[in-house]
C-alpha cells in the first residue's frame, strides 16, 4: 500500500475545517472519524477502506503505525492560550450529554480559570503528540497563520492546487482579553505544548 497521509486533529485547531479541505483533496479516498480518540490498542476494530489515502480524525501519535507501517504524520496547532479558551467556550455552548469529563464543567459551573486547572485540560494536545517531535511530522500548521501554512502544506504534499481557507466554526476566540496573570498560568500548565509548537514553528 502507498504511504498514507495520517491526519490528526487535536481539539480546537481548526481541524473540522481542514477535514472539508482534506475531502476536497482527496474526496472518497479520506476516511474521517471521530468516534473518539483513537489510540493503537482500539484502531483494530475499525474498518478502513483499501483506497483510503488520507486518515483524518482525533488519533494519537502511533495509533496507525502497525497498521499502516508506511505513513506520513500531518498535524495543525494552535497557541494553548486560545485553544483553551476556545474550549471552554465550546464546552459552554455546546455540552456533550455523553461526555462526563465535560458533563463535569456544566454540572459544578467551573469558571476558565477552575477550567485550565483540570488534569485533562492541561497540555491537552500533548495527548495527542506523545512520543513525537515534530521532525517525526512532514507538515506541522498554525492556525495563527493558517493561509500561510495551508499553503505549505499543499506544498509538502504535492496537491494540484491550493484549496480555499474556509472555517466550518466562525467563531475565532482569542485570548488577548486575558488577565496577564492567568496567560501566564495557562503557560505554566501547557508547557509542554509550548515547547513542541516553538519547536515545530523552526522547522515549518
Amino acid at each position: 500500500m502507498s504511504n498514507i497521509i495520517i491526519s490528526i486533529h487535536i481539539p480546537k485547531t481548526g481541524g473540522t475545517s481542514f477535514r472539508t479541505i482534506l475531502s476536497n483533496v482527496y474526496s472518497k479516498k479520506l476516511w474521517s472519524n471521530y468516534e473518539r480518540q483513537w489510540s493503537k490498542h482500539d484502531v483494530h476494530q475499525v474498518q478502513i477502506p483499501s483506497n483510503v489515502r488520507c486518515i483524518h480524525g482525533h488519533f494519537e501519535y502511533d495509533s496507525f503505525d502497525e497498521i499502516f507501517s508506511e505513513n506520513s504524520k500531518i498535524t495543525w496547532t494552535r497557541d494553548p492560550a486560545d485553544r483553551t479558551v476556545s474550549l471552554y467556550n465550546y464546552i459552554i455552548d455546546k455540552p456533550d450529554p455523553n461526555n462526563k469529563l465535560t458533563l463535569e464543567v456544566i454540572e459544578k459551573q467551573l469558571s476558565l480559570e477552575q477550567f485550565i486547572d483540570l488534569p485533562w485540560v492541561r497540555n491537552q494536545g500533548m495527548n495527542y503528540l506523545k512520543g513525537s517531535s515534530p521532525y517525526d511530522f512532514k507538515f506541522v500548521g498554525f492556525v495563527e497563520t493558517y493561509q500561510q501554512s495551508l499553503e505549505k502544506c499543499a506544498e509538502i504534499l504535492r496537491w494540484k492546487s491550493i484549496p480555499e481557507m474556509v472555517w466550518e466554526n466562525k467563531k475565532r476566540e482569542v485570548s488577548s482579553n486575558l488577565h496577564e496573570s492567568l496567560r501566564k498560568k495557562i503557560y505554566k500548565l501547557n508547557e509542554n505544548e509550548y515547547d513542541w509548537i516553538s519547536t515545530a514553528k523552526s522547522i515549518f
